[in-house]
C-alpha cells in the first residue's frame, strides 16, 4: 500500500475510536515509526503522531503536535494493519496487540517509554494499564 492509503487507513480507524486512549488526560501522544517490512530497515514508511485532542476526540498528523510523545511504537505495515483489521473495539486491539508483542518477531512490533513512569501515571496511564492489561 502506498503510505497515503496506508495513513488515509490509519486515520478512518484511529479517529473513529477515540476509547482507545480512554483515562488519558488530554495532550497524551503517542509517535507511531511505520516500517515496510521489518523494523531493522532504514527507511521509514510512515511517521505519524497520534494524541488526545479533547476528551471526545483524538487527532492523527504527519506534523508533529509539539508534543513530547509518551509513547513511541514501532510496527511493520503488516502488523499495524493486522493490528486494526475489521475495526475493532479497544479491548481487541489491545489483546491484539498484547499478542503481537508476546507471539510475533521483534522484527514487526516494538515499543518505547519516551517519559519517566511518574509522568505517565500523572496523565492517566495508571487506569488505562488497568483497563487495558498492560
Amino acid at each position: 500500500m502506498n503510505p497515503k492509503d496506508l495513513l488515509t487507513t490509519l486515520k478512518n480507524y484511529y479517529l473513529n475510536n477515540p476509547d482507545l486512549m480512554r483515562h488519558l488526560h488530554v495532550n497524551a501522544c503517542w509517535e507511531y515509526i511505520i516500517y515496510q517490512n521489518s523494523l531493522e530497515e532504514n527507511e521509514i514508511k510512515l511517521h505519524y503522531f497520534l494524541y488526545k485532542k479533547d476528551n471526545k476526540n483524538l487527532e492523527l498528523t504527519q506534523k508533529n503536535p509539539k508534543l513530547i510523545p509518551d509513547l513511541i511504537l514501532y510496527f511493520t505495515e503488516g502488523s499495524i494493519l493486522q493490528l486494526i483489521q475489521d475495526n475493532p473495539i479497544s479491548e481487541l486491539y489491545y489483546e491484539r496487540y498484547h499478542k503481537m508483542m508476546k507471539y510475533g518477531s521483534n522484527h514487526k512490533v516494538d515499543s518505547k517509554i519516551n517519559k519517566s513512569r511518574f509522568n505517565l501515571l500523572r496523565l492517566g496511564y495508571q487506569k488505562w494499564q488497568k483497563d487495558f492489561k498492560f
